[in-house]
């Protein structure tokens, strides 16, 4: 019986402690001057412009923002590609890499993009939604915002082509 005791307390120690450092804030670096703002939109007032390799610390995640806390305790959201997240160093040890298994189900830090296309079916048997249509509106920007944006990312226009007609079957 006192083996089962110190047992289960054991796994309730090794428990409380993992639970805690799931707990704490994810740091990440920022890597390029950053709008903070005051919410996850990219039209929110902007609480302050945050410079290239300044750390913060990542509270929450919605969408394509992160809730991010400054080292000089400024609070706000600021875009999910903007950051860098972990040490920068290879292969995390200890508590961080076991927390990190728990938190993602894996040991490291993987960035993954999907797409997913539509059949010919689902398009001819899809049917207008005003709801949705409206909440896509609220995330457009406006044309200058838009423009002061690429100008901060140094990027610049390119006139691209139209594809040509795909003919049936879906190849070229």
């Amino acid at each position: 019986m006192r083996h089962l005791m110190k047992n289960a307390r054991a796994l309730f120690g090794l428990g409380t402690l993992l639970c805690s450092s799931l707990a704490v804030a994810e740091p990440a670096t920022l890597l390029k001057p950053t709008e903070l703002r005051s919410q996850p939109q990219g039209g929110a007032t902007i609480v302050t412009t945050l410079k290239a390799k300044d750390t913060v610390d990542i509270s929450a995640r919605q969408g394509a923002w992160a809730s991010v806390k400054t080292t000089d305790g400024k609070s706000g959201w600021v875009r999910v590609l903007n950051l860098r997240t972990g040490s920068g160093q290879r292969g995390d040890a200890g508590i961080g890499a076991i927390a990190s298994v728990f938190k993602t189900g894996s040991s490291g830090n993987t960035v993954s993009t999907g797409v997913k296309g539509l059949s010919a079916e689902q398009l001819q048997n899809a049917t207008p939604n005003p709801a949705e249509a409206e909440r896509l509106a609220t995330y457009s920007v406006k044309a200058p915002d838009a423009r002061t944006y690429a100008k901060q990312g140094k990027l610049t226009s390119k006139q691209v082509d139209y594809l040509p007609v795909a003919t049936e079957g879906g190849a070229q």
